[in-house]
């Protein structure tokens, strides 16, 4: 799995190219508290959206424990 670093390097030598260019960026990508996850990149300005998650571990998070409980 790329890291912050990759991702910076990576947006850097697209800056300025075509929308499809940032294809490229799809992947995860590890920062020190949370990984993001980038699972679809705009082709052009009229398609669909680009889709990214993020995942932060429960440790990084600290949702209260009732959360996951069922009603």
């Amino acid at each position: 799995m790329a890291d912050q670093n990759n991702l910076r390097s990576h947006l850097r030598q697209l800056d300025g190219r075509s929308y499809k260019a940032y294809k490229n960026i799809k992947g995860s990508y590890q920062f020190p508290d949370f990984t993001l996850i980038i699972d679809h990149v705009q082709g052009d300005p009229f398609a669909s959206p680009s889709k990214f998650r993020i995942k932060i571990p429960q440790s990084v998070a600290k949702f209260p424990h009732q959360l996951y409980q069922s009603p």
